[in-house]
């Protein structure tokens, strides 16, 4: 089974996961997510299709309620396949200065409720079977 997790970090005060958040699970891919922090979030992320198969197209949704000002925010993803690491990708979406997206610099307390697209993998993974 294909597995993607994601790993969003919050900076400052990250101190430990929560532990990990299923997405969706289907035949060949299971997707989770973990926040860094010790604290319960008011957080939903939400993919759809819940498939790879013949599907370069996706679309995500984030409902949000930040416990702090987002001036910082930094996303580790790292994908799996098979129980091993096949990429690990770290970006810095918020800097405080001139950021790209709509959502950075949004207030301790204000509701983040956006969908977005999702296009990519572009290499063939194997689907082995698993006896």
């Amino acid at each position: 089974m294909f597995k993607l997790v994601f790993f969003i970090l919050f900076i400052p005060g990250f101190s430990g996961s929560q532990g990990r958040e299923l997405i969706c699970r289907s035949s060949d891919i299971e997707l989770s997510y973990s926040i860094c922090d010790s604290m319960k979030h008011n957080f939903f992320f939400n993919i759809t299709p819940c498939s790879l198969i013949g599907k370069p197209h996706w679309e995500g949704s984030i409902y949000w309620i930040p416990r702090s000002d987002i001036i910082f925010l930094k996303i580790n993803l790292s994908l799996w396949y098979h129980d091993a690491k096949a990429l690990e990708w770290k970006q810095i979406i918020c800097t405080g200065i001139d950021d790209d997206y709509s959502f950075c610099g949004t207030l301790k307390g204000e509701t983040i409720n956006t969908t977005f697209n999702i296009r990519g993998l572009t290499m063939e993974l194997e689907k082995v079977g698993i006896s």
